[in-house]
């Protein structure tokens, strides 16, 4: 008996392999943010910075392999279906876009220093005077994915159940509004780059500072996303 490995065999190898990684990612993402992050403000020191040298890389290095396989089955699946696909699976492929480099750009190599400056404390050094910065510029980046998880989750299940006909004017109406929230979670990385240093001031947290907060702007986004590829034909 000969087996026939077809497209749709592909594409579900893939699928498969996308939401196994999608829940390492986003997964790994809210433990961060709804978690770790909780705890750290309660933490003492001592607990704090053995959990930031031991637990954090380890964390860290399921979370950034996880996005990097979620990217590259997501491109597939898309690679097999071709053209003509439906709006939402652009807007959703756009937020993951963005999120896979929020990842290695600014929140892994800002945590390296948190890392670095941890251990060199409690070796008996002094902290990394950078470490303040590079922490505030990871959490940005962290809650700014956080926020674009939510409608990116939406939109990811809607095309394949709730297909919207592709509309450019709509797509560019949503990654305007993408960008300039990108544009605020990048910031803080971004103004340290000599080219870019002359950039209009962002970079705020805002409602981003507690969970609620960034899980109802997500919702709210999700609505506002929604509303776009929903009404403008």
């Amino acid at each position: 008996m000969e087996l026939v490995t077809t497209t749709a065999g592909y594409e579900m190898l893939l699928r498969w392999g996308h939401l196994l990684a999608g829940v390492t990612w986003i997964g790994l993402l809210y433990y961060f943010n709804f978690v770790q992050g909780e705890y750290f403000k309660e933490a003492d020191g001592a607990a704090k910075s053995d959990a930031i040298q031991k637990l954090v890389p380890r964390a860290l290095w399921w979370f950034r392999w996880g996005a990097v396989l979620t990217l590259l089955t997501g491109l597939g699946i898309m690679g097999l279906r071709g053209a003509g696909q439906s709006l939402d699976i652009y807007v959703g492929a756009l937020l993951a876009i963005i999120m896979f480099a929020n990842v290695w750009l600014i929140i892994w190599p800002n945590q390296k220093i948190v890392i670095a400056s941890a251990t060199q404390l409690a070796n008996g050094g002094q902290a990394l005077p950078e470490a303040a910065g590079a922490l505030a510029a990871a959490g940005l980046a962290s809650r700014t994915n956080t926020l674009f998880s939510i409608p990116m989750l939406f939109f990811m299940g809607a095309s394949t159940h709730f297909r919207h006909d592709f509309n450019f004017l709509a797509f560019l109406i949503a990654a305007v509004i993408i960008l300039a929230l990108e544009y605020n979670g990048a910031y803080p990385a971004l103004k340290n780059i000599g080219a870019l240093s002359k950039l209009p001031a962002a970079g705020k947290m805002g409602p981003y500072t507690s969970v609620n907060g960034v899980i109802h702007c997500g919702l709210g986004l999700t609505v506002i996303l929604f509303l776009i590829v929903d009404f403008i034909k």
